[in-house]
């Protein structure tokens, strides 16, 4: 575990009534923290407990523990802490890093590592393969030795990501600067040699951070829909749900990438989601996948009883593609969606 003498990593969060699955250190024990070296501090939620637990069994620190801000609101207010759960990374020269990642152990403990390092890492060509398998997103820069701009471009982006991607400098390669990002989950890997302003190197690491298959949330309809593609929509109602299709279409999502976005739709969170593209979930079940066509507008439904594998799932865009699945008429009350088997 990297962990530096001189930085404190202290996770505040809400106490909820009746929740003492965690022992909190008292408000003395967490100044001792911030005065001394290489302690964390961590307060108890219960929608974070089980992450939070399973980041410290992985990382074995004594560093990261909790504290109450339920019971000592004021002392929370003062180390800045204004609402709950927030994680906050304080250093021992003053300077304070905000956790803004998702509540999950892994995404902490990356996030971590990243800011004990400094912003970004210098390797040669002999690590360089190493390097790229860095962090689940890695941006790596070669430079040619006379191209001040997009090094300072480069390593300006370097400090303002660093608590989310990993930066790596690395020896040029061929005549010009590239930037290369490494998207290892997807095993996706970026090239640009014309990212000549801070602004176009910002939309490339964005774009290449971006999942193959994201959880569609409010506020993406205009964005994925005036890309031109048709969109894949499945409705999952789990995290574990939501993995499992991600690693079963992966491959797909790939193969089809210039004309389809898949996506994944949290039901739980939007419940009205599936019937707002003609599916009718059951009791026990709420999941289901549609494709949209973003050009004409038209849906199409899947209503097959098999499994939703990759196979199944091509065979249901090939059958689009061949005219031999009709369109959902929005005329029609769901509950009078015959059912019919394309595949």
């Amino acid at each position: 575990m990297l962990l530096h003498g001189c930085l404190v990593l202290a996770l505040v969060c809400c106490l909820g009534h009746g929740a003492v699955a965690w022992n909190h250190v008292t408000q003395q024990q967490l100044q001792d923290a911030l005065d001394s070296n290489g302690y964390t501090l961590v307060a108890y939620s219960e929608a974070l407990e089980p992450e939070w637990l399973a980041m410290q069994e992985t990382e074995k620190d004594d560093n990261i523990v909790s504290f109450d801000c339920h019971a000592h609101s004021m002392v929370c207010s003062d180390l800045e802490v204004a609402s709950f759960p927030a994680i906050r990374l304080y250093h021992r020269d003053g300077r304070i890093d905000r956790y803004r990642g998702l509540r999950k152990g892994r995404e902490i403990a990356m996030f971590l590592h990243r800011m004990l390092r400094p912003p970004y890492l210098e390797t040669d060509e002999h690590l360089s393969g190493v390097m790229t398998m860095l962090d689940d997103v890695v941006v790596m820069a070669h430079t040619q030795p006379d191209d001040w701009d997009f090094f300072d471009q480069f390593r300006s982006l370097a400090n303002k990501y660093r608590d989310r991607f990993s930066f790596v400098a690395a020896p040029p390669v061929g005549d010009t600067s590239v930037l290369v990002c490494y998207s290892n989950i997807d095993d996706v890997k970026h090239t640009a040699s014309d990212v000549v302003t801070a602004g176009a190197m910002e939309s490339f690491i964005n774009m290449c951070a971006e999942p193959l298959i994201p959880d569609w949330t409010e506020g993406d309809d205009a964005r994925y829909r005036s890309a031109g593609k048709s969109i894949v929509h499945y409705f999952a109602t789990s995290d574990a749900e939501k993995e499992t299709y991600r690693q079963e279409m992966r491959a797909l999502a790939k193969k089809y990438a210039n004309t389809l976005r898949f996506t994944i739709t949290d039901a739980n969170k939007d419940p009205d989601s599936l019937t707002k593209f003609g599916l009718k979930p059951e009791v026990t079940q709420k999941t289901g996948l549609a494709l949209e066509n973003t050009t004409t507008g038209d849906i199409f439904l899947f209503t097959g009883h098999q499994d939703v594998t990759a196979p199944v799932v091509e065979a249901f865009i090939e059958d689009i593609t061949r005219g031999n699945v009709q369109p959902w008429d929005r005329r029609v009350r769901k509950e009078q969606i015959s059912s019919h088997d394309e595949l």
